[in-house]
């Protein structure tokens, strides 16, 4: 998985064509979304700018039913 994101001028759209492409994105907290490499082709053909992360540095949420 490939982390991602968005600036917020641009979210919405880069979420939409996110969306639209019929693989699921997972969305986190500050405009980041795991997504998958033909999810990149997706946006720069599109020409919405995001900034790749480095997955060390992703905080994923925990699940409430992990006890």
């Amino acid at each position: 998985m490939i982390y991602v994101q968005i600036p917020e001028k641009h979210d919405a759209m880069g979420f939409l064509a996110l969306a639209k492409s019929g693989t699921p994105v997972y969305c986190l907290a500050g405009n980041i979304y795991g997504v998958r490499a033909d999810h990149i082709k997706i946006l720069k053909r599109k020409r919405i700018p995001f900034k790749k992360l480095d997955a060390k540095n992703i905080h994923l949420p925990k699940s409430s039913l992990a006890a």
